[in-house]
């Protein structure tokens, strides 16, 4: 099976040089939790009941040792780390205090194993008109949606409106809405015009 891809214009501040196109995946969406785990159970033949207890141990041991400020290594995946970030601006250290430094995410480094098995089974091929022809069923409610994005976000520049529609599942009208209530609220900007338009994080 195909990996699609195709080619966008990478967003800039105002008034500096274009930069050359850059390739991405396009999404075929999101495989949820509960799908994953019974694929595993179909190719591993482990009991179903003995994966999920894995994945929740594993979930909750990784997690613990994050919240204590551990880089974590999952062998033959790679490292977890988090990130934090200041909810208010300071210029030296006396100007904000512990209560505005808050997590901002938990980030991922893949092993040079894992990044390899993954770029060796990978297929490229490039998105046309056909890409994604049927309309599968919409992911979630908005709060679901746009955390689909963020974490789109989180490992891409930018998202183009009918890259989110692909993510989420949506027609062209759900997409241009969610987009534009994204903006208002703050979660996204939006860069470039016309058929150019990107979103990216605020």
């Amino acid at each position: 099976m195909s990996v699609y891809y195709d080619f966008y214009e990478t967003p800039v501040p105002e008034g500096e040089e274009p930069k050359p196109l850059h390739a991405r995946v396009c999404s075929k969406g999101t495989i949820s939790g509960k799908d994953f785990i019974d694929q595993v159970f179909r190719e591993e033949h482990m009991p179903h009941a003995m994966i999920v207890g894995i994945m929740q141990a594993v979930s909750t041991a990784l997690g613990d040792k994050l919240a204590n400020g551990y880089t974590v290594e999952i062998e033959g995946l790679g490292f977890f780390s988090t990130s934090l970030k200041c909810t208010r601006s300071a210029m030296t250290k006396k100007d904000i205090r512990a209560e505005s430094i808050k997590m901002s995410t938990v980030k991922f480094r893949p092993s040079v194993e894992f990044k390899r098995y993954v770029a060796n089974k990978m297929k490229l091929e490039r998105a046309d008109k056909r890409f994604f022809s049927e309309k599968p069923e919409a992911v979630g409610d908005m709060d679901t949606r746009k955390q689909c994005l963020l974490d789109f976000l989180d490992i891409n520049i930018c998202i183009t409106r009918a890259e989110y529609a692909r993510l989420v599942r949506v027609a062209n009208r759900r997409a241009i809405s969610d987009l534009q209530a994204f903006v208002r609220f703050g979660v996204i900007r939006m860069r470039g015009a016309g058929r150019s338009v990107v979103y990216v994080k605020a």
